[in-house]
């Protein structure tokens, strides 16, 4: 298979086992129940039997991971989508999963810290490095502003996607500054608004004939 032969794909596949040897070395150290669920100011609003919580959340972001990238391989305009990118995606899972999986575990151990703090400044990067490299993005059907309108069009695509690219990193930088003040909630918006935004002007440049 193709994506077996992708050296980036087996390297965040080999990512998963950092999770696992954790889960394994620290199983017997956790209660029965541990927290898997944090409210927007970082507080535990979830919890979960041990074995689900650890290796639950594992293997549920490995098949998530398998899925997405198998998707993306074998996108039919796969060369449309820059190396680059279809590198950080390969890479968006198991960083979720090895964050997620050390949180539970720090927590679980009766430690904690401010979840909120690291989780704005890590999806605020993310939304930063994404923006910047969406309008690199020819047309597809797995990466980016993927509207029937912009889809329909090269143009169209390659306007909406630039818009988009703008929104996310104006949005990636409101996020961490808004969370760092304390509104995340205002943070949260502004990622929907930017994220409407460009579907919004796709359908514009679609009406008038782009």
């Amino acid at each position: 298979m193709k994506m077996l032969k992708n050296k980036w794909f087996m390297f965040s596949l080999a990512l998963f086992v950092i999770p696992l040897v954790l889960n394994l070395v620290f199983y017997n150290q956790l209660p029965d129940v541990v927290p898997t669920h944090f409210d927007v100011n970082g507080q535990v609003d979830g919890t979960m039997p041990k074995f689900m919580g650890l290796f639950g959340m594992l293997f549920l972001c490995l098949a998530i991971h398998v899925f997405t990238c198998f998707v993306s391989v074998k996108d039919p305009k796969r060369n449309n989508i820059p190396d680059f990118m279809m590198n950080i995606l390969f890479m968006i899972c198991p960083v979720v999963c090895i964050v997620t999986n050390m949180t539970i575990i720090y927590f679980g151990l009766g430690y904690s810290f401010d979840v909120s703090f690291v989780m704005n400044i890590l999806v605020g990067v993310l939304l930063i490095v994404l923006g910047n490299y969406l309008p690199k993005v020819k047309r597809n059907y797995s990466v980016g502003i993927k509207t029937s309108w912009a889809l329909n069009s090269d143009e169209n695509w390659v306007l909406s996607n630039r818009v988009g690219g703008y929104c996310m990193v104006i949005a990636g930088i409101l996020f961490i500054v808004l969370g760092l003040l304390g509104y995340v909630t205002m943070g949260i918006v502004v990622i929907l608004v930017a994220t409407i935004i460009p579907c919004i002007y796709s359908y514009i440049l679609f009406k008038r004939g782009i």
